[in-house]
């Protein structure tokens, strides 16, 4: 009976996430360390400081490899809540991507490809 609990969970993403290998976020307010990143959305680290008030933002920037860079990127903050990481108070920020324009969705595509192990899954996924 467990089991069948289990297999009967729900995946309510839309997009498949990859965890990231490099990349950073920034904002006029914060700037953090990206965890994880989809074609919907994407988690980041940040240390929390006395200068974080929890102001809101709703426009960033995406930082990866090889100096790329999407500038002024449409977000709407999930998530924020406080992880423990050694001595220091670290929080985990998980937005979603407002209405991105062709452009930025063609960087986004790329930015996936070049900062996580996408292009590795999906030569797996070609092999079966």
């Amino acid at each position: 009976m467990t089991n069948d609990k289990k297999e009967t969970k729900v995946e309510r993403r839309q997009h498949k996430r990859f965890e990231a290998k490099s990349g950073t976020f920034k904002s006029e307010s914060v700037e953090g360390e990206i965890i994880d990143i989809s074609m919907g959305g994407f988690a980041f680290s940040y240390r929390d400081s006395e200068e974080w008030t929890n102001e809101t933002f709703d426009v960033g920037m995406l930082l990866g490899e090889k100096d790329l860079c999407i500038e002024d990127v449409p977000l709407r903050i999930i998530s924020d809540c406080a992880i423990n990481r050694g001595l220091s108070m670290t929080r985990r920020c998980g937005v979603k991507f407002g209405k991105l324009n062709s452009k930025q969705l063609a960087q986004l595509e790329y930015y996936i490809w070049a900062n996580t192990d996408a292009a590795d899954l999906h030569t797996e996924n070609d092999s079966d």
